[in-house]
């Protein structure tokens, strides 16, 4: 049995964050509903690259949940909205701090309506300081709290880091904040923030930063020894050595026939001549002749696999960890995995799929539905 297989979530996030939230709270057993705008909706369903007109991520990240379109502008939508919280058991919300109290869907407000309640808000900066309310994006958070400028030579990163460390802080929070209202009763609220949810990916570079120099003995993970570095191949391709511990480092050694390197790993001064040594060394063969010679020397050397090549990735294909379904839609399935339950496929929703069934649901008649869809309150799927 999922261990959230009797749980409500109410998804009030649009874009990255908060949906690979409420997917991985959905792959362990939760019940999601995305509250959606009457008009635009998720934005992400209209980022390219599409499919079937419907944006790809979009796709990706939201299978299998339900959607209901309402308008929160309205005292009628409100009401919608709160009687969607008497049987809920979280809301998770990504609004600049502020804007969920004009809707009426701030904690204080649904609180009240249901003290079970877990909230939580995801947001760029968290709810208090005074860079609470300005705008950002991803790049924003990494360039101040630190992860960008802990690379030497700070470039485009390749990857969404705060954006997808804020989704699993915010399921630790919920999922905490739930494990503790099974012991006393009571909801809870978390503030989540992106910049500081990636904090800790940059930590040893944090404390490397504010730890004086020290004579002696000599590691970092920045690039700057030898052994934990990205090379380059003689067909130009990047590789990547991570033999921090003295034995792989040795057996790194042993298997280039450099048995003269292995004093010198950890030596503050000889470090730019051996890193120009090793770099000089990889260009010597091509990416496949050092894959040959090295994955099986267990020194810890991986080739830079691009996004497009994950699915021939044999350990990836062992795990089922990603896939295309035959629609063409692409999926990745929760790392977090309990038991030996199967990771299902489920379509995306349209906007408004299921509002007239959720209202039902929770009360509302067949006329009711209607005056509330002739009054443009809810938006309901062709």
């Amino acid at each position: 049995m999922n261990p959230l297989y009797d749980t409500r979530i109410l998804d009030m996030t649009r874009l990255l964050p908060g949906a690979v939230c409420t997917m991985l709270l959905r792959d362990l057993g939760a019940e999601v509903i995305k509250i959606e705008d009457s008009r635009i909706g998720d934005y992400a369903r209209l980022m390219p690259p599409l499919i079937d007109g419907m944006g790809a991520f979009f796709r990706s990240s939201n299978g299998g949940k339900k959607s209901i379109a309402l308008d929160l502008k309205t005292a009628a939508g409100q009401a919608v909205l709160q009687r969607l919280v008497e049987g809920s058991d979280v809301l998770i919300e990504g609004f600049r701090p502020g804007v969920t109290a004009r809707l009426g869907a701030d904690y204080e407000t649904l609180k009240a309506v249901n003290p079970r309640l877990v909230y939580c808000s995801l947001s760029g900066w968290g709810q208090s300081g005074p860079d609470a309310e300005v705008s950002g994006h991803d790049l924003n958070y990494i360039a101040r709290n630190g992860l960008l400028g802990a690379d030497m030579n700070p470039r485009m990163p390749g990857a969404q880091a705060a954006d997808v460390s804020g989704a699993y802080v915010a399921v630790m929070g919920i999922l905490a904040a739930l494990l503790k209202r099974e012991r006393g009763g009571q909801g809870d609220y978390i503030d989540a923030a992106l910049s500081e949810a990636a904090m800790p990916l940059a930590l040893a570079a944090w404390v490397e930063a504010q730890t004086p120099p020290a004579d002696g003995a000599f590691i970092s993970l920045r690039g700057e020894s030898a052994c934990y570095r990205v090379y380059w191949t003689a067909d130009e391709q990047p590789v990547t050595l991570a033999a921090i511990e003295p034995k792989f480092w040795a057996n790194f050694c042993g298997a280039v026939g450099k048995p003269d390197w292995i004093e010198a790993q950890r030596e503050r001064q000889r470090q730019p001549d051996l890193i120009e040594a090793v770099a000089g060394l990889f260009k010597t063969k091509t990416a496949d002749e050092w894959v040959a010679l090295l994955e099986g020397a267990d020194c810890c050397f991986s080739r830079v696999v691009p996004p497009g090549q994950l699915l021939d990735d044999p350990q990836i294909q062992a795990r089922g960890m990603a896939g295309v379904t035959e629609t063409g839609v692409p999926w990745m399935r929760s790392p977090i995995r309990l038991g030996k339950g199967r990771h299902e496929l489920s379509e995306a929703p349209k906007q408004g799929e299921h509002t007239a069934q959720l209202l039902a649901e929770i009360g509302y008649t067949k006329a009711e539905i209607g005056r509330l869809l002739s009054a443009g309150v809810i938006r309901q799927a062709p």
